[in-house]
């Protein structure tokens, strides 16, 4: 055994000691400056400050009362909103206002204020004008503060008319916003403000009952759209979808449904017509249609026992037409031949395109309409974005390529649209001032502005969008009636690339509605399913899908998967092979119909066979979702062998219906005749064997022998 000296274990474990101490040295100095910058950023508020959606974050929101307007001689009022949502709280401090006194003179300047690219290196400056102490916010709290800058400030007091940005910063972060100071010698300007009335993404073509009794309850969506616009002097764009949709219920309509009705059509406000579920036209227009799509029939969604006669009428009862179920207004206060393509898309092919098709389709109604029918409207008017249209600045009514435009302000159109969809009061305020801002930046001209199609709807926000553009300095509002009679001023339109997956998508719906009407000839009401898919595809094709494309892909999908499927609906289930017993008998078929409507088809039957004899014609009445069995005739020539049946729905059109089914048969029809036979046999075997029987009987009683065995039988018993 080797034994190691002392003094060579201890040098040993001395410089085991040494590296280990080193390696902790390492380790801290290496850990020491991340705590160091984990420290410093707990205790600093980042910058940029983090969005209020981020969790555990704070943050200060602030936005100037009464749409950013602060008139010379009026107090300006920030509304300063602060969220913790962080695990501490949030320390006491100053809140401050700051204004630069530099103006904004353009609407892309509001932009890149409100907005800038990169917020480090374009860090805001100004006077201050106003200070406020909040104190501590804690965890999870939030508070809304008012700071207030007086009139008699001299910072108000001598600013000149004009757009001017403001910056709010104080516990939780920093906020952009701005402040307008109308002209005092404003000029009156017209003003028009378009609201949608639509009831968001669709696949059916109409609205359930159920589906419009949650839209017209008291949260409802449509309810809350209406009472926004209620006393205001907007210019409604209804979706005809949704009058149709309550209409078409009749006395089965949700009360409010109705009452809904009854308060649009009482409504005062000019209106226009959508297309039927907003169906986007320039997809229409892209995928080369010769006119607009529109509804065939909405019959189909009706049921008559839902509609009395009219009143002194010895007529049945009826289903309103088209044109008065899809009615968004009365004669007084609507206006025809008004298209709004969704924003951005009117590029000069659609609206052109649209324009035409439109006066086209109103030269050939008036040809049927008697000779002292007034038609109204009948020069079409397209609505287009103002970023699309060049060479007529600011002119709301404009004209290019033969068509007469509606040029909305896009850039102002935006920021109401923003303001209308958020809930939150802080940043719906920082939306009307620019709003405002942009309007006012416009200059004195008629502007023509729209709160779009919103993904979601609050009462609050869209009435105050639209107060807000009512409320601009001089504003006075204007029909569309009027702006129509104004000179058009001669404009270019840009163009605008098609979105080639929802014009492939359209072209795809409309070659798989062919098939269907096709296929419908062999319903008993070929319109059940013609008038559905017509309306399913102009839902699908609704401007509401635009914002989640994702949700518009899975609905195009699932629509296609429906149609396959209605395809499939209707056809002969194969029994597979069949043994035919007989000479001449019924061979059962079943005919299958997954529809919820009735069908009327034919069932073709042959067979290449000459030694089967079948009937080739037989009517068969299928119900709704039911399977019918049908009998085919057969006669069988030979005694045994083997063959086939060739089955065919088809409909009355003759068009096939289903696909063609082959049914194996085995036929032993010799089996027949040997059974037949065989029975003979047995019953004459049965009767002949009772004949000798009886034959046999007779002579044994007849025989000497039997004679005198029977006289001995009965002396014996007399002697007993």
């Amino acid at each position: 055994m080797t034994v190691t000296p002392t003094a060579t274990a201890r040098a040993r474990r001395g410089r085991r000691g040494a590296r280990v101490v080193a390696w902790a040295a390492a380790v801290v100095i290496a850990l020491v400056p991340l705590m160091g910058v984990d420290a410093a950023t707990a205790d600093t508020t980042p910058s940029p400050t983090p969005s209020p959606s981020e969790v555990g974050t704070a943050s200060l929101t602030a936005a100037p009362t009464g749409a950013g307007l602060v008139p010379t001689g009026s107090d300006a009022v920030f509304t300063v909103t602060q969220r913790n949502e962080t695990s501490r709280s949030l320390a006491a401090g100053p809140v401050t206002v700051a204004l630069s006194r530099t103006p904004l003179t353009s609407q892309q300047a509001v932009d890149d204020w409100l907005r800038p690219d990169d917020t480090e290196a374009d860090e805001p400056g100004g006077e201050e004008i106003a200070r406020t102490d909040v104190p501590e916010l804690a965890a999870g709290e939030e508070r809304g503060t008012s700071v207030p800058v007086s009139a008699a400030d001299s910072a108000l007091a001598d600013l000149a008319p004009g757009v001017y940005p403001i910056v709010v910063t104080g516990p939780g972060g920093q906020s952009r916003t701005l402040i307008t100071v109308p002209r005092p010698d404003q000029p009156a300007r017209s003003v028009a403000v378009i609201v949608p009335i639509t009831a968001g993404p669709r696949t059916t073509g109409i609205i359930t009952a159920d589906e419009l009794s949650q839209l017209t309850a008291e949260d409802g969506a449509l309810t809350a759209a209406l009472d926004a616009v209620t006393g205001t002097p907007a210019v409604l764009a209804v979706d005809p979808a949704i009058t149709a949709s309550i209409r078409v219920l009749g006395s089965s309509a949700p009360a409010s449904a109705t009452a809904w009705l009854t308060t649009l059509m009482g409504l005062p406000n000019e209106r226009f017509a959508l297309q039927f579920g907003d169906a986007d036209l320039s997809t229409q227009v892209h995928a080369g249609l010769p006119s607009t799509l529109q509804p065939t029939t909405l019959e189909p969604y009706a049921d008559l026992a839902d509609f009395a006669p009219a009143a002194g009428s010895s007529s049945p009862a009826a289903v309103p037409d088209t044109a008065a179920l899809t009615a968004v207004g009365t004669a007084a206060t609507t206006r025809r031949q008004v298209f709004w393509p969704a924003s951005g898309s009117a590029g000069a092919d659609v609206v052109t395109t649209v324009s035409a098709q439109a006066a086209a389709a109103a030269e050939s109604a008036a040809a049927t309409e008697p000779a002292d029918t007034p038609v109204p409207d009948t020069a079409p008017l397209v609505l287009a974005s103002s970023d699309t249209v060049t060479g007529a600045p600011g002119a709301p009514r404009v004209t290019a390529g033969g068509a007469e435009l509606l040029v909305y302000d896009a850039s102002a159109s935006t920021e109401l649209a923003s303001a209308a969809a958020l809930d939150d009061a802080a940043e719906r305020g920082t939306a009307l001032a620019a709003s405002t801002a942009k309007l006012v930046l416009t200059g004195d001209a008629p502007v023509v502005a729209t709160v779009d199609r919103p993904t979601s709807t609050s009462r609050a926000a869209l009435r105050a969008a639209v107060n807000a553009a009512y409320s601009v300095p001089g504003a006075s509002p204007i029909s569309l009636a009027e702006l129509r009679g104004t000179a058009g001023a001669a404009a270019t339109v840009a163009d605008v690339p098609a979105a080639a997956e929802r014009v492939a998508a359209l072209e795809r719906f409309l070659s798989d509605e062919d098939r269907l009407a096709t296929f419908a000839t062999a319903l008993v009401e070929p319109a059940q399913l013609t008038a559905r898919e017509r309306t399913g595809i102009l839902q699908l094709l609704g401007n509401a899908w635009l914002d989640d494309a994702a949700a518009w892909s899975t609905a195009v999908d699932a629509h296609e998967q429906a149609t396959r499927d209605t395809l499939d609906a209707v056809g002969i289930a194969n029994p597979g092979t069949i043994n035919f017993l007989a000479t001449s008998a019924p061979i059962s078929v079943t005919v299958r119909n997954d529809l919820p409507w009735p069908v009327s088809v034919v069932l073709f039957a042959d067979t290449g066979d000459p030694r089967l004899i079948v009937q080739d014609v037989t009517p068969v009445e299928a119900g709704a979702q039911q399977n019918t069995r049908v009998d085919v005739p057969v006669e069988a020539r030979v005694g045994s062998g083997e063959t086939a049946l060739q089955l065919q729905l088809r409909s009355a059109a003759a068009v096939p219906i289903g696909a063609p089914e082959t049914i194996a048969l085995t036929v032993r029809a010799e089996w027949e005749s040997v059974g037949v036979t065989a029975i003979i046999v047995i019953v004459v075997v049965l009767f002949a064997g009772g004949v000798v029987r009886t034959v046999l009987k007779l002579r044994r009683r007849r025989s000497p022998a039997t004679a005198h065995g029977d006289a001995a039988s009965q002396n014996q018993e007399n002697i007993e």
